[in-house]
């Protein structure tokens, strides 16, 4: 029993630390305790490798979405979305919340399946522990 209170007191105490360089704990909306960096005014990072601006899919194609965030203090979390343009329907997300890593690599894959031409947005958005906020949008074209 002293083993196993020793071990949830050290990752706790790991938690803590990498979630608090500094602030006042604030609840992120989950009920989880979210420690801010005020001094942190740089926000983070975001490079979409794929897909480029305005590539062109065929129907039944897989839409790879792949890149990396970076922050300099550390992240906090984000959403990788991907929306129809047309109706606004989100056809893919995932959200993330990593606490304290200085970069990330995504990625996330849809199948994109149309019978008319349609338009999507990739965005990418991203916010770190001095709740600064970045986001980054591409444009993609399935043909049926």
């Amino acid at each position: 029993m002293r083993n196993g209170l020793i071990i949830l007191l050290a990752t706790i105490s790991v938690l803590v630390y990498s979630c608090s360089k500094g602030g006042a704990p604030v609840d992120d909306g989950n009920g989880n305790p979210h420690v801010e960096n005020p001094s942190d005014t740089t926000p983070p990072v975001i490079t979409i490798a794929t897909p480029s601006e305005n590539q062109v899919y065929n129907s039944g194609n897989t839409i790879h979405m792949t890149g990396r965030i970076s922050d300099d203090l550390g992240l906090y979390r984000g959403t990788i979305k991907l929306v129809n343009d047309a109706n606004g329907l989100v056809l893919k997300e995932q959200a993330y919340e990593i606490h304290g890593l200085l970069g990330y690599n995504f990625s996330l894959s849809h199948t994109a399946v149309v019978t008319a031409a349609s338009d999507y947005t990739v965005t990418v958005s991203f916010e770190d522990h001095g709740l600064n906020t970045i986001t980054r949008s591409v444009k993609v074209k399935v043909n049926p």
